[in-house]
């Protein structure tokens, strides 16, 4: 869902162009003060700026001119009850997509958004012939990949169950939440179920619900994820982490889109769109006996692999430089570029974390940057040390001991336990065991 940000100290226009914009399908962020919302713009980064022109701390062109400055791509829609010619053509020479005077009526907000809605296009269309695709939050310049997203769009136009695989932190979630903006359910919930986070109990209730006194601790009544998705799509991260008694409720709501919830024999019924996401080998799962073969079969309608960063060195140099932009504003560095001796070990990296991992990884270095340019000196040192030749070494090694060396990788370069354990994305629990069965520190 689309964010739109409303800067305005009038609260019966904040309330109007709320529900407006809402009603249009945007999340939406609020602010009485240009302080305010510059800090909504750097936390929240919307696709859309509405500004009144006067505000009680700041001018507003005042406040364009930061908006502006802060590198954040977003459209600013100037709002005031003094319009004149002079300050429209100034707000449009700073940047201002457009300019409405107070009073309008939802016609012409109707008419601004669609000629933004054409103007994303035609930016989207600039991208395809640099050979860049970037939308949603996905960005890449790999060719294979930009087939991946060819299928993605065509399956977005299906009610289709799809099932997203690929490596921790290859942006399954992002392609999953692009595939609901690119359907007709747009608009609707996307509502994220994380199998691997929860316990069996805590699972079924947070897919289903529960009633009262269903367990222990059921203080009270509790929709369940696919009632609260009513309309859109569920996103079902990692799959493979469900318990095999879950297993068989998940693929009876799935033949006949009927559910209970936890305690409650009454079954219900919602119309919500599947999504799945793993990075196991669910036919192995399948063959161990510890996934339902039917359950794979109905999930496995449409299979979408996502390759790990190592095998799109072309995106590594392209996210990189992205995430600099990105890691300066939300931190407030004036780090603008990467030297070349830094981004050649960047590209020598194999990224066994993938995406997640180079933005960390860059995040750590634009903090440790001390100018303007973002130095070898300033990397991980797993990464400004990483020597391409003796990594093919692990070729030879076993998936036991990848594991074993990833995990310690990991662990020594991260500063807790906690965070070791998101970058693996596994929980504190199943790292723990790990680090016991491995004796690992």
């Amino acid at each position: 869902m689309k964010k739109a940000l409303i800067i305005d100290d009038d609260k019966n226009i904040l309330t109007t162009l709320e529900m407006y914009l809402e009603d249009k399908g945007f999340e939406v962020l609020k602010a009485t003060s240009g302080e305010d919302g510059l800090r909504n713009l750097r936390n929240g980064s919307p696709e859309l700026v509405l500004l009144d022109m006067k505000l009680p701390d700041r001018n507003g062109l005042d406040v364009l001119k930061e908006i502006v400055a802060s590198g954040i791509k977003t459209q600013v829609l100037m709002i005031t009850a003094y319009a004149t010619i002079e300050t429209a053509v100034s707000a449009v020479k700073m940047g201002a997509f457009d300019y409405l005077p107070k009073p309008f009526v939802p016609g012409q907000l109707d008419l601004v958004l669609e000629r933004l809605k054409r103007f994303h296009h035609m930016e989207i269309e600039i991208a395809t012939l640099k050979g860049i695709f970037s939308e949603g939050g996905v960005l890449t310049r790999n060719h294979r990949m930009r087939k991946i997203l060819k299928t993605a769009r065509q399956a977005a136009d299906s009610e289709a169950i799809v099932l997203i695989s690929g490596e921790s932190g290859t942006g399954k979630g992002l392609l999953a939440h692009l595939i609901h903006d690119w359907s007709s359910r747009t608009g609707k919930p996307f509502v994220t179920v994380d199998c691997a986070a929860l316990q069996e109990s805590l699972l079924e209730s947070d897919l289903f619900g529960h009633i009262k006194g269903a367990f222990t601790g059921a203080l009270r009544d509790k929709e369940g994820k696919l009632k609260l998705a009513e309309g859109g799509t569920v996103f079902v991260d990692e799959v493979s982490e469900i318990p095999v008694t879950v297993q068989g409720k998940m693929l009876r709501f799935i033949q006949h889109r009927e559910y209970e919830r936890v305690g409650d024999p009454k079954p219900y019924t919602v119309d919500v769109r599947i999504i799945a996401a793993t990075n196991k080998d669910l036919e192995e799962m399948v063959r161990s006996g510890s996934f339902r073969e039917d359950l794979y079969f109905r999930l496995n309608v449409l299979e979408i692999f996502l390759p790990p960063l190592r095998e799109r060195p072309e995106d590594v140099t392209l996210l990189a430089d992205h995430y600099l932009k990105q890691s300066g504003r939300l931190n407030e560095k004036a780090v603008q570029h990467i030297s070349a001796d830094a981004m050649q070990r960047l590209q020598n990296y194999t990224w066994p974390g993938n995406i997640r991992e180079l933005i960390n990884a860059i995040e750590r270095s634009v903090i440790m940057a001390q100018d303007s340019e973002l130095k070898a000196s300033d990397l991980p040192p797993h990464i400004a040390n990483f020597n391409p030749s003796a990594s093919a070494a692990t070729a030879l090694k076993s998936l036991v001991e990848i594991e074993k060396m990833h995990i310690q990788n990991v662990i020594s370069h991260s500063p807790s336990l906690e965070e070791a354990a998101k970058v693996l994305e596994i929980d504190p629990a199943t790292l723990w065991r790990k680090r016991k069965k491995y004796q690992l520190d």
